[in-house]
């Protein structure tokens, strides 16, 4: 009987590494289009030849095509500076899929709603690619 309660905590132990070990296996190939490398994208967002401000721009990580309009399906998101600049920076090779939606400012009717989007991909390490983002009503 003190022969089966030793084995049965044994196995035990190994199943509780198994399934240790799985997990993280799991989290660190996640890692591979996630923020912490060393890699940067950026870009101008623009209609009609002019930049788009305000603006934010959203990115999916891993995505070669669009998740979506809705904002939630992004992993992360940046606003625009003044001249409609946008940066993802600390990131991994891959492919990341980019979103942008912003208000062109329309003279004398105020402002209207642009959207836009592009793929992208970071093929080294360290690279710094550039995406601008063209936007249509």
């Amino acid at each position: 009987m003190h022969h089966l309660k030793l084995k049965s905590k044994t196995m035990f132990k190994y199943k509780v590494f198994g399934v240790l070990l799985c997990l993280s296996l799991s989290f660190l190939s996640c890692k591979k289009n996630a923020s912490g490398g060393k890699g940067q994208i950026s870009g101008i967002v623009y209609y009609d030849g002019k930049p788009v401000t305000p603006c934010t721009v959203y990115i999916k990580y891993g995505a070669t095509t669009s998740p979506g309009t809705d904002p939630i399906q992004y992993d992360s998101q940046v606003s625009v500076d003044a001249t409609g600049t946008f940066t993802f920076a600390s990131l991994y090779p891959g492919d990341y899929f980019l979103y942008a939606i912003g208000k062109y400012t329309v003279p004398g009717l105020g402002y209207e709603t642009v959207t836009g989007s592009a793929q992208a991909n970071i093929p080294h390490t360290k690279s710094s690619v550039n995406y601008d983002i063209a936007t249509t009503k």
